[in-house]
């Protein structure tokens, strides 16, 4: 991947945890799809979830990625990208720092594992007959 330089996001994506990449260095990833995003000059990676923009001299990020990622704003970037599979969706789901994405799926994997408790106890009677 080509060295990028580092930009804040928009203001309002200001502590959403994403990251605005011109569609030509996604690495066949999607729009709101989600990817390894790994600093190469410190081995340093997070899952990040992708959107687009139309500058491709430029990477877009709000602060916390950048801290974890260990660059500066105004800085350059020399990144690599891969896509996550299904289990890495899911664990960046459950796992993101942002409340809007982690509580919903907190929500539904809750109401996962209610309902598998449910099904087991009404095939509990059909069993033991």
């Amino acid at each position: 991947m080509p060295k990028l330089s580092v930009e804040g996001p928009q203001a309002s994506e200001a502590g959403r945890w994403l990251v605005r990449l011109n569609i030509r260095h996604r690495a066949g990833v999607e729009r709101y799809g989600v990817a390894r995003l790994t600093n190469n000059a410190n081995s340093r990676g997070l899952d990040v979830l992708l959107l687009g923009h139309d500058r491709d001299d430029a990477i877009f990020m709000p602060y916390d990625i950048r801290e974890r990622l260990g660059v500066a704003k105004g800085g350059e970037l020399d990144f690599s990208l891969r896509k996550v599979g299904l289990w890495g969706l899911l664990r960046w789901y459950v796992r993101s720092p942002d409340p809007a994405v982690s509580i919903p799926a907190w929500i539904a994997v809750i109401g996962l594992a209610l309902a598998i408790v449910g099904i087991v106890l009404a095939a509990l009677p059909l069993i033991c007959i």
